[in-house]
């Protein structure tokens, strides 16, 4: 039977995969970013959220304090690179978002799993140039078309347990023409996997950013309960971590909501999860939706450890939190 091992959570922001000295380039094109909503859920331009908040951040943004954020990250993204070394998986099922790299407006389901053989990434065309953007797309394997291997019959098994669970989730058994995995999935590989690249990778989708047909956090905890159950009632005989790509609150950061985050999946307090306002999730933040999905599939374990680090890159307060985990 197939087993979970563990299971990890991590942040996948660009500005993981850069230099401190670089996040000014990010910052930049906050200014025009019309996706920003303040923490409050409200959709906002920067000058409004910056006239509402005046200069309450500008004390995050020396050299000294990007520094010791950026420092905290790759020691927590360090720390889960050998976690995931010492659990050596046979298969990792890693939960992400889509954001128009395999699908787009023509058909956008809730919930989708690949089953094929291998899948591929898609290519950043069109990122804004710069040393910035180049190293992303390195860091995202979206440089080039890279081909990493699926696992068909864990996937299979995992996409007919959640049916018979009532989670009619989509399938795809092939990368569509054209299109390829985009960051949620070849961060974890490229940052994460070392030089196990050879690891069979599932790829999980929930659509945490585009409406009208976004998953409450409710039905996320739920799906993710009946995506543990599915996988351990696999007669695969394979060692599983869980994955959960992506968050925590961006391109706002709201600290209070990460910390009900972090704290409720310490705690195991499924009701502060499922109750998360669908309100507050717009944007990079509807990425939280992967975690209360991994929380839910992890609900009866401890967690090992956890980090966390606001990186704010204006005085507006636009940035991300980043957020590190492991499940036993």
């Amino acid at each position: 039977m197939a087993t979970i091992v563990g299971a990890i959570g991590t942040s996948h922001s660009p500005m993981l995969l850069t230099n401190p000295r670089l996040w000014r380039e990010r910052a930049a094109q906050d200014r025009t970013n019309k996706e920003l909503h303040d923490n409050a859920g409200r959709h906002v331009t920067f000058d409004e959220l910056s006239a509402a908040v005046g200069e309450r951040y500008v004390a995050e943004l020396t050299d000294d304090v990007w520094e010791q954020r950026y420092t905290a990250c790759l020691q927590g993204m360090d720390r889960l690179a050998a976690d995931l070394a010492e659990l050596r998986p046979d298969v990792l099922v890693v939960v992400g978002d889509d954001q128009e790299e395999v699908f787009d407006a023509t058909n956008q389901p809730s919930m989708a799993i690949f089953w094929g053989d291998t899948w591929e990434t898609g290519t950043m065309e069109g990122a804004p140039p710069g040393e910035f953007f180049e190293a992303v797309k390195t860091g995202y394997a979206m440089d080039a078309v890279h081909k990493f291997d699926g696992h068909p019959q864990l996937a299979l098994d995992a996409i007919r347990g959640l049916v018979a669970r009532e989670f009619d989730v989509a399938s795809i058994a092939a990368t569509p023409p054209g299109h390829g995995f985009g960051h949620a999935y070849g961060f974890i590989i490229q940052r994460l996997l070392g030089e196990r690249t050879d690891v069979p990778v599932v790829p999980v989708m929930l659509n945490t950013y585009y409406p009208p047909n976004q998953p409450s956090t409710k039905r996320c905890f739920d799906f993710g309960r009946a995506l543990g159950a599915a996988i351990e009632a696999s007669p695969v005989e394979a060692r599983v971590v869980l994955v959960a790509s992506g968050g925590l609150s961006h391109f706002v950061v709201d600290e209070e909501l990460d910390r009900r985050v972090l704290d409720g999946i310490a705690n195991r307090d499924a009701e502060s999860l499922r109750t998360i306002p669908d309100d507050l999730l717009n944007a990079g933040s509807s990425e939280i939706r992967n975690w209360v999905a991994v929380a839910g599939a992890m609900h009866d374990r401890e967690v090992a450890w956890s980090e966390y680090a606001p990186c704010y890159r204006t005085a507006a307060g636009t940035g991300c939190g980043m957020g590190f985990l492991r499940w036993q």
